[in-house]
């Protein structure tokens, strides 16, 4: 919770004076710490912080081919910038300590097929908001994608008839995926729903109730608002999807490369998924492994 609206550019100056001033460290430190935190305030609303953002960050940050230097002192630089926040009166009862960093961090719950069906099942087809909650839950867990993928898939990366989408990752990185045959049918009926809209400027695939592209704190507040009306006792985020995507198609049999390549880890270059795995054997091994193809 803040006291007041936070304004980054306000608060970055602030923070640097912090650190070049009352911390007494060099130039070339407290350049790479504002670096790190730009990042991180891009990624996190620092109006509504809480645990599962800051831990959400890093287990997406994780996926990048960053060095262990580099890493480590990333994850000094939010610990840092927090402690400001706090120390600074920006932020109340914000538990620093409680959060976890570098080897610490663990990955989310994995939650199983029938509880993934029950959240995809808890909507229907019959409102907008309705379709649209249905259709972003189950593409979150049939594509493995990421929440920043989510809100900046356009209606032109889809390709219903080559069931495959597009997807851009960070660093503009493109990567290919399989639709399952269960996803296309609950896109074609949410996109009845979206053409059906009057006067739509948007090309984004999901969109606000207002009709303008959605934010990542909505896709959060749809997935945990779904797992809490159901009962789901696990601390429930977008990523705990993701990862249980790709646990049940290890779990069917899939090997590790291919799920790397299914989720685009950074080390798998746009490229890379035709070289090294093939269009036709990611679509082959993904029929037979994931639980909705």
């Amino acid at each position: 919770m803040t006291h007041q609206k936070l304004e980054i550019k306000e608060l970055l100056s602030s923070f640097q004076d912090y650190l070049t001033y009352e911390k007494g460290l060099s130039e070339n430190t407290v350049d790479a710490y504002k670096s790190d935190v730009i990042k991180f305030t891009q990624y996190a609303d620092l109006n509504n912080l809480n645990k599962n953002v800051i831990t959400n960050y890093f287990f997406e940050l994780s996926e990048f081919n960053y060095s262990n230097t580099s890493k480590q002192r990333m994850y000094s630089s939010i610990k840092q910038f927090l402690k400001y926040l706090n120390n600074s009166g920006f932020v109340d009862n914000f538990e620093i300590e409680n959060i976890k960093f570098k080897s610490e961090l663990k990955l989310p719950e994995v939650i199983s097929v029938t509880q993934i069906d029950s959240m995809i099942n808890y909507y229907n087809h019959n409102s907008f908001l309705n379709s649209r909650n249905l259709t972003i839950i189950d593409f979150i867990y049939s594509t493995g994608s990421r929440v920043s993928e989510v809100i900046n898939v356009n209606i032109s990366d889809i390709d219903t008839k080559e069931s495959f989408v597009r997807l851009e990752g960070k660093g503009s990185k493109q990567r290919i995926v399989p639709l399952g045959s269960l996803l296309i049918n609950n896109l074609t009926e949410y996109l009845k729903l979206r053409d059906s809209i009057e006067n739509l400027e948007s090309s984004k695939l999901f969109l606000s109730k207002s009709f303008k592209k959605l934010d990542r704190s909505a896709i959060f507040r749809i997935v945990k608002s779904t797992a809490l009306k159901l009962g789901l006792n696990v601390d429930l985020h977008p990523h705990t999807l993701r990862h249980s995507a790709a646990t049940h198609m290890l779990e069917r049999g899939c090997d590790l490369r291919t799920v790397q390549e299914f989720l685009g880890h950074s080390s798998v270059s746009t490229t890379q998924i035709y070289t090294k795995v093939t269009k036709e054997f990611l679509e082959e091994a993904f029929t037979e492994s994931h639980p909705r193809s």
